[in-house]
């Protein structure tokens, strides 16, 4: 006997799916960068500012990319959007792994750049999330869905 799943029912996982990996890039990695900088030897008041940089320019841009994804609607697909900014996100946070602490602040500028980037790129991530969902489920189911895809990038 074979069991069928709805099409509702795949498309909310595979959103599921999606906010869990995003979630795990943009927070999840934070923590192992800051772990990972002290074991180079960086000070705690170096890290702090390199961690707060993505979230400060994340806060910024986040405003005009929900807007850019609003009005990108007829321009650009917003799926291919949501997969080049998680990769941007994702070359940024690698970028880690070419920061090493040789005395001077070449590493410290190298980082600092990195984060901003990946708090632009990071910023484009939920409003596109949250597009797709609206675009796939319409205003009456929006709300359970975005909760789910907000339950799962958060775990």
């Amino acid at each position: 006997m074979m069991f069928r799943t709805s099409p509702y029912l795949s498309t909310v996982l595979a959103f599921a799916i999606v906010s869990f990996f995003i979630g795990e890039l943009g927070d999840g990695l934070n923590i192992f960068q800051g772990i990972y900088l002290v074991n180079i030897g960086w000070n705690e008041g170096a890290i702090g500012i390199a961690l707060s940089l993505m979230g400060f320019t994340a806060l910024i841009c986040q405003t005009f990319a929900g807007d850019l994804i609003d009005k990108a609607e007829h321009f650009f697909d917003r799926r291919k959007i949501l997969v080049l900014a998680a990769i941007i996100t994702a070359c940024s946070a690698l970028a880690i792994m070419f920061v090493r602490d040789d005395g001077s602040n070449t590493g410290h500028g190298f980082m600092y750049i990195t984060k901003v980037i990946e708090g632009m790129a990071s910023s484009f991530i939920q409003p596109c999330l949250a597009a797709l969902t609206l675009a796939n489920y319409g205003d009456d189911k929006f709300d359970s869905v975005m909760a789910n895809n907000v339950l799962w990038g958060h775990i």
